[in-house]
């Protein structure tokens, strides 16, 4: 897998460019991720996840 990392406060973004899409991690819990075709539409996956589980905090 070929990738770039970026970081934000709470959460972390991952380009997959054989997958072509953005990966959103959880900072504090990594095994949080979530994928999208966008970096928005990964971070809102990612929140939707959280929120299922209870864990999103306000971020």
């Amino acid at each position: 897998m070929t990738f770039e990392k970026y970081s934000h406060n709470w959460f972390s973004i991952a380009l997959d460019m054989e997958k072509q899409v953005f990966i959103a991690n959880d900072k504090a819990d990594p095994t949080f991720e979530a994928t999208g075709i966008t970096i928005e539409s990964a971070v809102q996956n990612l929140k939707t996840i959280m929120a299922i589980q209870g864990n999103l905090q306000d971020a």
